[in-house]
Parts: C-alpha cells; sequence; structure tokens
C-alpha cells in the first residue's frame, strides 16, 4: 500500500525537476519584440514588488519598468510556454529582479 502511495510523488518529482533543468524554450516559441509604436493588447507595469505577470499568447503586450518600456509580441501559436523569466525577453539592464512570466493560451486558438 505505502508503496502505491510513492510511486505517484516520486513520478510527479521527477517530471517536475525534469522541466525545470530541460533547456529553456526557443524565443521564436515565446514571441517576437514589437516597434515601441506597435498597437498593444496590454500595458503592464513592472516595479519592484513584482514577481509574476500574466499574459496571454496572440496578445502585444508593452512592459512599463519605471521610465523604460519594452513591447513583446506573444505569437504563440497553438504551443504551449513554459512560463519563463521576463528578462529572457527585456532588453538589456532593465529589470533588476525575477519576474516570472505565465503565458495562457489564446482561446481562438483551441479546438472545440
Amino acid at each position: 500500500m505505502k508503496t502505491a502511495l510513492i510511486l505517484p510523488v516520486l513520478l510527479a518529482s521527477t517530471l517536475a525537476a525534469g522541466v525545470a533543468g530541460a533547456a529553456p524554450q526557443p524565443l521564436e516559441v515565446i514571441g517576437s519584440s514589437a516597434p515601441q509604436q506597435a498597437a498593444v493588447d496590454k500595458v503592464i507595469v513592472v516595479n519592484d514588488a513584482t514577481r509574476y505577470v500574466n499574459v496571454t499568447g496572440g496578445s502585444t503586450v508593452r512592459f512599463v519598468v519605471g521610465d523604460r518600456s519594452f513591447t513583446w509580441n506573444f505569437q504563440t501559436g497553438t504551443e504551449q510556454v513554459i512560463p519563463f523569466d521576463l528578462q529572457r525577453i527585456a532588453p538589456e539592464g532593465v529589470l533588476n529582479h525575477k519576474v516570472t512570466t505565465y503565458v495562457s493560451t489564446n482561446p481562438l486558438y483551441l479546438n472545440n
């Protein structure tokens, strides 16, 4: 009985460790930089207290950090994006701490 209870926990731990140790997804999967003047679907202000942000695949987002900003197009199609550090897509020196980015699947891409 104890073995039956332990096995699922070990399997879940192994899978989580495998994802955490996996190579980061290519930027092409996450999306691409957009011009500052691009129309955006959402503006997210990031400050020292920000630990995570939520965006939707298929959207264009402007991130405002103090007096600087950058714009990203999350054109992910049907690809599932693994949460990543916003510093991966931010211009160098814009962020001074880790901000986990969660990308939800755009409902327009879901099969009915």
